[in-house]
């Protein structure tokens, strides 16, 4: 019986969706993201692109270690990284979405 109660608070963490705490360094991240995203007039696309992935987020997320050489180009690694562990949480995501939004609005 203590087994099976494990497993339960197990899968309960595992699907909890608390909300998500950001520290400044990771504000920024985000905002460095959007800055990115938006100085290549790629926002609706990336926007598109985000909605449509919302539920497989945490996939993204590690196929981002796939892509890496590329985009590391553009990120540090200690950044990269941090990314690819802000954006398993779905909040990020409409967080990252905001920012876009936000900047292209101000971009006019």
């Amino acid at each position: 019986m203590v087994e099976i109660k494990k497993i339960i608070d197990g899968l309960k963490h595992a699907f909890a969706t608390d909300g998500v705490t950001l520290d400044d360094c990771d504000t920024d991240l985000i905002r460095k993201l959007a800055d990115f995203v938006v100085k290549r007039n790629m926002s609706m696309p990336a926007i598109m692109f985000l909605e449509s992935v919302r539920p497989l987020n945490f996939v993204g997320s590690q196929a981002m270690v796939f892509f890496k050489p590329i985009i590391s180009r553009f990120f540090t690694k200690v950044e990269y990284d941090k990314l690819a562990t802000l954006l398993e949480k779905r909040e990020v995501i409409d967080r990252l979405i905001k920012e876009i939004e936000q900047k292209t609005n101000q971009n006019g």
